[in-house]
């Protein structure tokens, strides 16, 4: 953790997993980026992501209508499995255990129902999630727009600065965020645009501070032109108080990212149990503990991933829980006693017995 605060680390390359899917999703964040900062450049990269998300969640709508036909199925199927399990009652015996699962899984095999279908679009999810952890930690290197900002920057200190101040300064506000093997291997050449803006990257306000500090006590005549540079990446990088690249932490306003995350994703947890109606008191007390185990576990990890990353995955929960009403409505199964459609239609007309 930089001794500034950032809590950030200059990021290497991305894995042969991860990397593909940041490259594939690099190309969407910066077409929708180019189309949103010819209208605005004030939080155009928040924007961005909101669309992004809702682009991403249009695409998953097949999957999502998927995991609802298979909800409906495994509710039609509850009471037959409950009788199963009232079968063998509470038995600890591996054997009679083995019995039970190979009847519960002949029950779903006889009416085609996979147990975990209804698992599919949180597996997709997870590598874009991942994905855009990475954009947002270099999203120099993905939004063309805001690259070409960071190399002028770079090239700016490069050329107008004096060797000596401006190696000395640069060394010491990225000291803190390099890691070992970079400092060992001398992977920082400061002396080199794209390595530069890997460490202007990680850089918090505190640290443009010091930068527009350095500008003014060596080159005041330009003084004016670098500010304007640093000013047009912020009007992108910020987000109504938050810089998107930087990790959310627990100060305002970032902080109000994790608690979102915390409240929409015990939202989906909310409307998805109430779509997925068991009788097994264990299956319900498992679900009870993701319902609390879930968000927070979102809570924590948005502190410190980029503020990027939780809009996504808040922007993707409201939209689940918008979808999972009007998708539960279609299906007869209101969440609320008055419900929100006057005509209930299946999704299906094989869905319904």
């Amino acid at each position: 953790m930089g001794f500034f605060g950032g809590g950030r680390t200059i990021q290497g390359e991305p894995g042969p997993i991860v990397g593909p899917i940041a490259m594939v999703f690099g190309y969407i964040v910066d077409f929708i980026f180019n189309f949103i900062y010819n209208i605005s450049v004030n939080h155009s990269l928040g924007f961005s992501i909101i669309f992004l998300t809702i682009f991403v969640r249009l695409v998953m709508v097949p999957l999502a209508i998927k995991q609802q036909k298979s909800m409906l199925a495994m509710q039609r199927l509850n009471p037959e499995i409950q009788k199963i399990r009232d079968k063998y009652g509470k038995s600890k015996d591996p054997e009679m255990q083995r019995k039970m699962n190979v009847e519960i899984q002949s029950v779903y095999t006889k009416n085609k129902v996979n147990p975990l279908g209804g698992c599919l679009p949180m597996f997709v999810q997870m590598p874009l999630f991942f994905g855009l952890s990475f954009i947002m930690h270099q999203s120099h290197l993905y939004v063309t727009r805001l690259g070409s900002i960071y190399t002028d920057i770079s090239q700016f200190l490069i050329e107008n600065i004096p060797h000596n101040p401006y190696i000395s300064t640069m060394n010491q506000l990225a000291l803190p965020y390099a890691t070992s093997s970079m400092i060992e291997n001398r992977e920082i050449n400061l002396l080199d645009s794209a390595h530069v803006n890997r460490v202007l990257n990680v850089f918090g306000e505190v640290e443009w501070a010091y930068l527009r500090g350095l500008v003014n006590n060596y080159a005041p005549e330009v003084y004016y032109q670098f500010s304007n540079m640093v000013e047009h990446r912020a009007q992108i990088e910020n987000f109504f108080g938050m810089t998107l690249t930087a990790p959310t932490g627990v100060s305002w306003p970032g902080i109000m990212i994790p608690i979102l995350a915390v409240i929409t994703t015990m939202g989906t947890s909310w409307v998805t149990q109430k779509m997925n109606v068991v009788t097994d008191e264990r299956v319900r007390m498992q679900q009870k503990i993701m319902m609390t185990v879930m968000p927070v576990m979102m809570g924590v990890m948005t502190v410190g991933l980029p503020a990027g990353v939780g809009i996504f995955w808040i922007t993707g929960s409201v939209f689940h829980i918008v979808q999972q009403i009007i998708f539960n409505n279609r299906s007869g199964i209101p969440l609320f006693e008055k419900p929100l459609f006057n005509k209930s239609v299946q999704l299906d007309k094989s869905d319904k017995k």
